[in-house]
């Protein structure tokens, strides 16, 4: 399998070839034996082979060029969070105009963790700490590392190419203001009088949450109007805020928080990274509450490093998996 000129033209974002197209279709029939017998691809089908060997292809003639698609990726990253990278450590070592095993092992992340496509829950998650990744970023880096004073400068950056780079463009905005005011949404303030200021409820299943709404909230008890659609839901969290009543159900257990009686942080730990990976499964203002007040301790991936890797990359988790969910209304 050779990659073809029109799908390495395409993965750049031209239709136009150049002279040194050529050598890094080249130094791609170089990464082709050690991706298709590697243990992360030797059972996948051709084209997402041919779709790891460009993206490492592109990465090195990114790297070397010192623009490009990648370079993008990392510039937007590092004015996010102030380091190139998320997950790998980038000490000393690391050099922003060379090549790094650690780029590598990212580039490599991003095509094995990949978003929900047609489902909210068929999200595809990845330790960026594999060993079968590792081995393979260390088999391509030491291809490139031989190659690289020989590989020639692209003048021409490729687009946009690295997943994740488009959602680092949303901004970040501040969680609304929980403090009562006169002019506060009426269903929000009577929640934090009820509740003595605190902005978080908690119900056990749709009975407790309809009882709320009818004795506390004073709504009428027509069925149509106490969202019927949730009364086979459990679980619900309210976050009275300035924007108003954000209500979210089967999310109350992964909340520690003093005010909650439903808190359970075995089904926290096992189960509490659906919310930065299932686009829906919780509000990304009640997720970003909890991340910043420290009600989500036990959060963590479902591999070794889990807890670490997830509460310390969080927000660009979120971003990555969620898409217009992260931020959105």
């Amino acid at each position: 399998m050779n990659i073809p000129l029109n799908a390495w033209l395409k993965a750049n974002g031209r239709k136009q070839a150049l002279p040194s197209d050529k050598w890094y279709l080249d130094f791609a029939s170089l990464l082709l034996p050690p991706v298709k017998h590697s243990a992360l691809f030797k059972h996948s089908s051709t084209d997402i082979q041919e779709k790891a060997i460009i993206a490492l292809t592109l990465y090195f003639q990114d790297a070397i060029a010192q623009k490009g698609g990648w370079k993008h990726f990392t510039r937007l990253y590092r004015s996010r969070y102030g380091t190139p990278l998320p997950f790998y450590q980038t000490g000393s070592t690391y050099a922003d105009d060379e090549i790094n095993p650690e780029d590598v092992a990212l580039v490599l992340w991003t095509l094995l963790a990949y978003p929900a496509r047609r489902q909210p829950d068929d999200y595809q998650l990845f330790n960026p700490e594999d060993e079968r990744l590792s081995v393979l970023t260390g088999t391509a880096y030491d291809l490139m590392d031989a190659s690289f004073e020989e590989a020639p400068v692209n003048e021409t950056p490729s687009a946009t190419w690295v997943r994740g780079t488009e959602e680092l463009l949303t901004e970040s905005t501040p969680l609304p203001p929980v403090i009562p005011t006169a002019d506060m949404n009426r269903n929000a303030l009577r929640c934090l009088e009820h509740t003595g200021g605190h902005p978080l409820l908690y119900f056990a299943d749709y009975p407790e949450l309809y009882r709320f709404f009818t004795g506390v909230l004073g709504w009428e008890g027509k069925p149509s109007a106490l969202l019927p659609d949730l009364a086979d839901k459990r679980e619900f969290v309210i976050f009275a805020n300035a924007k108003g009543m954000l209500l979210a159900h089967d999310v109350a257990a992964y909340f520690c928080d003093g005010h909650n009686p439903f808190y359970n942080p075995q089904r926290a730990t096992e189960e509490g990274y659906q919310l930065f990976c299932q686009p829906g499964r919780c509000p990304f203002d009640l997720l970003k509450l909890g991340m910043t007040t420290g009600l989500l301790p036990d959060v963590r991936f479902p591999f070794p490093n889990g807890k670490n890797l997830l509460q310390n990359n969080w927000d660009f988790v979120a971003r990555y998996y969620l898409g217009e969910y992260y931020e959105g209304q």
